[in-house]
């Protein structure tokens, strides 16, 4: 089975690495170009491109997919399939139809459920006790091909952004692995999308991470777990960015308005929501390292009755 593998994301990561030791291998691997990031912008390879250089595989980072030289070098290589994963492009129409049997993709969701970019984030936002993983088919609609397999996973309380992605991507690897045999052995069907039941997760925004006060406990600490990775849940306090990594919600009441500290214990900081009350377990100040609870109540002095903006 001659695969070319699209990927560029710490999850597509694991997931090649799985293919790679199984003994499916890919004759390319695809993924997007360096990018600067860091505090000093540093130009940075994709994870993918990290490993697939530590392995000896073939890896190009094209800017436009649909360059011509590209499309030839595709066309020339006798593919059967497309293995998309956290490619973080579009794959246009022009490359849909080289391989010889399928493109193919998985999805960290349960399809048509979380169609987009950021499904683990938004499942977790949005405080859904299950969620799974999918391969389907591509076409030229985002995330909407008909389904070969899928898996429904649990989500645990205490998963965050960053638990989750490796649990999926650990089932996920099995399904595709599963689903490739079952192409490659004629023993697969495909199953139509239900449109009815589709829902989305876009792309997530640094404006994503603020924190409303004014909403329940559950529904900010569901926030801070689903943002684990990027871009994080923050407030303001004394007018500097607070970053907030890690909380508990409990149901005590206290009659203060939303963001209002309501206690202050050496291993947290109670704060006042829409209702119930947030503990803050571990945060980080605006250039500070990160750091518990206590410490920051030791190095700021927040008191009972303050709030944050």
């Amino acid at each position: 089975m001659r695969i070319v593998y699209f990927g560029s994301s710490e999850f597509s990561k694991i997931v090649l690495e799985r293919l790679y030791n199984s003994g499916r291998v890919p004759i390319l691997v695809v993924s997007v170009p360096d990018k600067y990031a860091g505090r000093h912008l540093k130009l940075t390879p994709t994870p993918v491109k990290v490993f697939s250089k530590s392995c000896s595989l073939e890896v190009i980072t094209p800017q436009n997919l649909d360059e011509s030289n590209f499309i030839n070098l595709l066309k020339g290589m006798n593919i059967d399939l497309f293995v998309v994963v956290g490619f973080g492009k579009i794959i246009p129409p022009s490359l849909l139809i080289i391989p010889k049997i399928m493109p193919i993709a998985l999805h960290p969701s349960l399809l048509p459920l979380y169609r987009g970019a950021s499904p683990i984030n938004w499942a977790i936002i949005k405080g859904e006790r299950k969620t799974g993983v999918t391969v389907f088919k591509v076409n030229e609609t985002i995330d909407s091909g008909d389904i070969i397999l899928q898996e429904e996973v649990f989500i645990d309380d205490n998963d965050d952004s960053l638990t989750l992605s490796g649990k999926l991507a650990n089932i996920g690897s099995n399904l595709l692995l599963r689903s490739i045999s079952a192409i490659e052995e004629n023993r697969f069907s495909l199953k139509l999308q239900d449109e009815s039941k589709a829902t989305f997760a876009p792309k997530l925004k640094k404006t994503n991470g603020r924190i409303y006060w004014d909403k329940d406990a559950n529904s900010i600490r569901n926030l801070v777990r689903g943002i684990k990775d990027w871009p994080q849940a923050y407030t303001y306090y004394k007018g500097k960015m607070l970053k907030i990594l890690e909380v508990e919600a409990e149901n005590e009441y206290f009659s203060a308005q939303p963001s209002t500290v309501v206690k202050v214990e050496k291993n947290g900081i109670y704060v006042a929501t829409g209702r119930g009350i947030i503990k803050i377990v571990r945060l980080k100040p605006e250039g500070k390292r990160e750091m518990l609870s206590g410490d920051f109540i030791c190095g700021y002095r927040i008191k009972v009755g303050e709030k944050f903006e």
